[in-house]
């Protein structure tokens, strides 16, 4: 019985020590912008807005668990393009808004038919969070 018991314990051990090692896999997204771009985003006062008035479709990136922009104004009849650039599974959900998990590559689209605020977070990473102001 203690044989066993001493054969399990190595187990486990050889098994935590597994899930510890360092693997070389950064938990960081690898930048998908050119180095050249000096990148303010999450920097405290730089909430970006943007509007967008000739085209149908906005479209937000996901990437460094982030939704770029993170806030941003459109036209009420204006679709909303949510597209995944991470390599885990995030979603878009708040005010009536409600995406499946979106893997690396999917989009989702919401059309914003009334005007107002529109607040919506990642649930696998409720940090994330964005807004949609629709006007007319």
């Amino acid at each position: 019985m203690r044989k066993e018991i001493i054969i399990f314990m190595m187990i486990l051990g050889v098994l935590f020590v597994a899930g510890c090692a360092d693997n070389g896999v950064s938990e960081e997204p690898a930048p998908s912008t050119p180095v050249d771009r000096v990148d303010n985003e999450g920097a405290a006062g730089n909430e970006e807005t943007v509007t967008e008035i000739n085209s149908n479709i906005v479209d937000v990136e996901i990437r460094g668990y982030k939704y770029i922009p993170q806030n941003l104004t459109v036209k009420v009849g204006q679709t909303v393009r949510w597209t995944n650039n991470d390599t885990v599974l995030h979603d878009v959900v708040g005010s009536g808004i409600k995406s499946e998990y979106l893997q690396k590559g999917e989009t989702f689209t919401y059309t914003f038919e009334e005007e107002g605020t529109y607040e919506y977070i990642c649930k696998i990473h409720p940090w994330m969070a964005g807004e949609v102001i629709a006007e007319v």
